[in-house]
């Protein structure tokens, strides 16, 4: 059973990074330098956030939207890890 949970997490820690780049692809608008540097920040930093919320407002309504359902299912992604954690 141990293994099987651990592939479930490795799974889904995979799909949690494939939401953070695409988020990130969102943000950056085409720029490769800006995409590169936003996925190599800390993603707890204080300063990281404030400059992600600083690209977010600079979206259109409909990539806002996008964004805030890839951060929803992004966090659903987040309690499923930490539920498997606890197991």
């Amino acid at each position: 059973m141990h293994r099987n949970i651990s592939r479930a997490y490795d799974a889904l820690w995979a799909e949690h990074e494939r939401i953070r780049r695409v988020h990130m692809r969102i943000l950056s608008q085409g720029d490769p330098k800006l995409e590169r540097r936003l996925l190599r920040a800390n993603p707890d930093s204080s300063k990281h956030h404030d400059e992600v919320l600083l690209y977010e407002e600079r979206l259109s309504r409909s990539q806002r939207r996008r964004v805030l359902k890839l951060i929803s299912y992004g966090s659903k992604i987040e309690r499923v890890m930490e539920t498997l954690l606890k197991l």
